[in-house]
């Protein structure tokens, strides 16, 4: 407003005040109907007011105006121009003050945006040297911005991207997208990217989402660094220590390591399992503190494993097993806790410092548990517990050396259980290793804590008496004899005595070996049984029964050489009959077993198998006899029709053999051989001594048609109750009875009576021994049905005896 309007309107305000205060004095001192003074006081008020009201008018027409025109004026300035925009003088003078606040406010926008363009600039020059990319998103996810640097990570020009969605960008667009764009934080997140080439490129990106002021989404943005090498990088050895951490937690080793102090930082799930402790428990202890392993072998604990590894370097490994006992001491019982073998080993950086050690526990508690037990069974018998043989002659070994070296003498006793076999026999195997189990836990306190007793097999126990002399060892053994003479065993409401046989011999320096001695120890016994039993012997060297008892005992070592290196052979004595008596008119074989002796000579079979009994080693020389008979008559049989059967003897061990038919069945399986043309001889006496076992035998190889003859028969006292209860075929007459027929009236009428019952019973009798025309002929009115013997022909080798049978008659 000029300074003219301002005083116009000042004059006009104080012509408006003077004549209302005019009109008011009027009206104050006048009387009331001098009307005409206050009219006019009321006109000239109201003139006043007139004007007043017109020069406002025409003040606000002039002052809207100069607003516009104004208005025009800053619409019409370019800020961006590098000059200030000029002035017009004549507007100025309309609003001077108004005109020169908006001056002022040009020139600061227009100094501002210098300062920014130079801001700009600088960014600018900053995001072209950065190999990062920034870039921003509207709210449909569709790229607005984007850095040159795109151009060397991806391939694209900012041109190519503006516009673009995000989403077509992004290999795992369902994942990654609304990670990107709908966060308002900052993420951090690897992203997979499409490069120009469609090549995968892996990006870091950091991102988040735009808001504006009302807190709708605007958009995003984010800076992108490429890390694709990084990441692979990542992958690969996250891949690898994925892969070591499910080697390690698979495997069955114990895994430890440990920091270059020795303090533990890692311990696998079956470390954690064999310490049976956690990872918490065992992280930043020190591993002697936690893992101490005991060797029982020299009775001390393993210290400074992983320290000795760690200041050396040298790797070490620990084959023999230690005790993992933690921080408890081990016990005497190798089953209270875990057995290791230990591989301790250092570990190195890229330089070859050692920054820690790792140590590997393999388990073999298990291995050595089934070490120890096999150790035991192999050293301890398992139905008493006691030693057996092996152990026994190792420790006899160990004291013969032992007494070379002291000049110390001990005693070797050799005790064999008489009655036994009458506890087997009639209450069965069960009574009888009841009874071996509760005679050896109490016999071993009979004897002093030093001394070794041992089961040598069957009824047969050894002792070894330790710096003993005989005289004191004779002393013992016989009140350990007065012990088991007075043992009492009860099964099933019987009470059964036993007694034994003991024999001594003197450990002493001139003793030749362990076998030497437990052979002298097993004479004097066997005396002591020859001799009537229930006693005790010492061996001596130049007695005669001792020299009779090494004579078989050398006898027994050849028959286990004739078994090994093919000493026996077979010979055939024909069994001819007696017509027309006999059904079948073919001629039988009985199959005899031989020893080969010095050259062209051969060994009584009578001897041999006497032998062989007393030792039991009968049932192996039956399935000798057995194996090769079998393959002989399967390879010739074919040739000989003449031959109506061959005859193989079965001794008395066999038949207790519970592994015996199975094997006859396997041998008759394997060689072919006919078993309708098998008869297998059984003595009287083993079959009534075994009569259920025999019965069984006879039905069980009956059963594929083996047939049965009873041997010997006669020689027994009860052998006709017995026919019937026996699945037999035939009866084989005792020679003994056979060689008297002509003579003895008696023994005449005994054959008699045999040969009336077999028939009746259906059985064929067979004569041995007959070697005279007049037995033969006395033989054959008794009704005999078969002989055998010198008069018909004597044994001879199988082969020969095949070639005599394909000869015509």
């Amino acid at each position: 407003m000029s300074a003219a309007r301002r005083i116009l309107y000042g004059c006009l305000g104080l012509l408006l005040i003077s004549q209302f205060a005019a009109l008011g004095l009027a009206y104050l001192s006048a009387p009331p109907r001098d009307m005409m003074s206050l009219l006019i006081a009321a006109l000239g008020g109201g003139l006043a007011i007139i004007l007043l009201l017109v020069m406002w008018r025409l003040d606000r027409r002039s002052r809207v105006s100069g607003a516009a025109a104004l208005a025009d004026w800053i619409e019409q300035v370019d800020v961006s121009a590098d000059d200030l925009p000029q002035f017009d003088e004549a507007l100025a003078s309309r609003a001077p003050r108004l005109a020169g606040a908006i001056e002022t406010l040009v020139a600061r926008v227009h100094d501002y945006r210098d300062k920014l363009l130079v801001r700009h600039q600088r960014v600018q020059r900053l995001l072209r040297n950065v190999t990062d990319v920034l870039y921003h998103a509207d709210r449909d996810g569709r790229l607005t911005w984007v850095t040159d640097s795109v151009s060397d990570m991806l391939g694209y020009t900012p041109q190519e991207l503006r516009g673009y969605p995000l989403a077509r960008l992004l290999a795992d667009p369902d994942t990654d997208l609304p990670i990107l764009t709908q966060s308002a934080n900052i993420v951090r997140y690897p992203t997979r990217v499409f490069r120009s080439d469609s090549s995968i490129a892996w990006l870091l990106v950091s991102a988040r989402r735009i808001d504006d002021a009302e807190g709708r989404v605007a958009g995003s943005e984010g800076i992108c660094r490429d890390g694709t090498r990084l990441i692979e990088t990542q992958r690969q050895l996250n891949q690898e220590k994925e892969r070591a951490q499910v080697t390690l937690a698979a495997i069955g080793d114990g895994v430890i390591t440990t920091d270059a102090s020795g303090t533990i930082d890692y311990v696998n799930p079956r470390g954690q399992h064999m310490l049976s402790r956690t990872v918490k428990q065992v992280q930043g202890r020190a591993f002697e503190s936690v893992c101490r392993l005991f060797d029982p072998d020299k009775k001390e604990f393993i210290d400074g494993l992983v320290t000795n590894c760690l200041e050396t370097g040298i790797s070490r490994e620990w084959a023999n097993a230690l005790a993992l006992v933690g921080d408890q001491l081990p016990t005497q019982d190798p089953n209270d806790y875990r057995s290791v073998t230990v591989t301790v080993s250092a570990i190195r950086d890229e330089k070859s410092r050692i920054i820690g050690a790792v140590v590997v526990l393999h388990d073999v508690t298990r291995l050595e548990r089934v070490s120890r037990e096999l150790t035991y069974q192999a050293n301890h018998d398992s139905l008493t517990g006691l030693l057996n043989r092996r152990a026994f002659e190792r420790q006899l070994r160990h004291v013969l050396e032992t007494t070379r070296l002291d000049k110390l003498q001990h005693t070797l006793c050799y005790l064999d259980l008489d009655q036994f076999k009458l506890i087997n026999d009639s209450c069965g195997h069960h009574a009888g290793d009841a009874m071996l189990r509760q005679l050896s836990s109490q016999m071993i306190t009979q004897l002093r804590p030093h001394d070794t007793l041992a089961r040598l097999g069957g009824d047969e126990f050894g002792i070894i008496f330790e710096e003993t002399d005989l005289e004191t060892a004779q002393a013992a053994a016989e009140r350990l004899r007065q012990w088991l003479e007075s043992f009492r065993f009860e099964w099933e409401g019987r009470a059964f005595r036993l007694g034994a046989s003991l024999g001594l011999s003197v450990i002493g320096e001139d003793s030749i070996s362990a076998a030497e001695l437990l052979r002298r120890a097993d004479t004097a016994c066997y005396l002591a049984k020859e001799q009537g039993r229930n006693q005790v012997r010492v061996y001596h060297r130049d007695s005669d029964e001792a020299r009779m008892r090494d004579y078989e005992i050398e006898r027994m070592q050849r028959i286990n050489e004739a078994l090994d290196d093919h000493g026996f052979v077979l010979h055939a004595q024909p069994i001819a009959p007696l017509t027309p008596r006999t059904e079948d008119s073919r001629m039988g074989s009985e199959l005899l077993l031989r020893m080969k002796g010095e050259p062209g000579a051969l060994i009584s079979p009578q001897n041999v198998l006497l032998t062989a009994e007393r030792y039991s080693m009968a049932s192996r020389i039956d399935r000798w006899v057995i194996n090769h008979a079998l393959q002989l008559i399967a390879r010739y049989d074919a040739d000989c029709p003449r031959i109506g059967y061959y005859s193989i003897n079965i001794s008395g061990q066999s038949i207790t053999d519970e592994q015996f038919v199975g094997f006859v069945r396997e041998c008759i399986e394997r060689s072919g051989a006919d078993p309708k043309r098998l008869v297998f001889e059984i003595t009287e006496t083993a079959a009534v001594t075994n009569l259920q076992r025999a019965a069984d035998l006879m039905r069980s190889l009956r059963a594929i048609g083996c047939r049965f003859a009873l041997d010997d028969f006669g020689s027994g006292v009860s052998s006709f109750s017995y026919l019937k209860h026996l699945p037999s075929d035939f009866v084989k007459i005792d020679g003994k009875l056979v060689r008297h027929v002509t003579e003895d009236p008696v023994e005449h009428s005994i054959i008699e009576a045999l040969s009336k019952v077999s028939q009746a019973v259906g059985l064929r009798t067979v004569a041995e021994q007959v070697e005279t025309k007049e037995q033969l002929d006395a033989l054959e009115r008794i009704g005999i049905n078969y002989v055998q013997g010198y008069y018909i022909a004597r044994p001879m080798p199988f082969e020969q005896f095949i070639e005599s049978m394909k000869a015509e008659p």
